[in-house]
């Protein structure tokens, strides 16, 4: 079996989650809810949500845009 240090999964992969699977995710473990609950998680998740928002409204905007002038 793989170990998967607790880091890189808090930081690598549930920081990419919806928000009420994360609260979901906190009923797991202590160390989980401690993690998930920490402030360094919660700016973090913050931050990947954002950019994440930028990036697709960037692409539905450029997609709009092209549909528009191909006409």
């Amino acid at each position: 079996m793989v170990y998967i240090p607790f880091d890189i999964i808090l930081f690598e992969i549930l920081i990419r989650l919806h928000g009420r699977s994360i609260d979901q995710y906190k009923c797991v473990c202590r160390q989980w809810n401690e993690g998930l609950s920490s402030w360094q998680f919660m700016s973090l998740h913050v931050k990947y949500v954002e950019e994440y928002l930028v990036r697709y409204y960037t692409c539905l905007l450029l997609t709009f845009i092209f549909n528009v002038f191909s006409d």
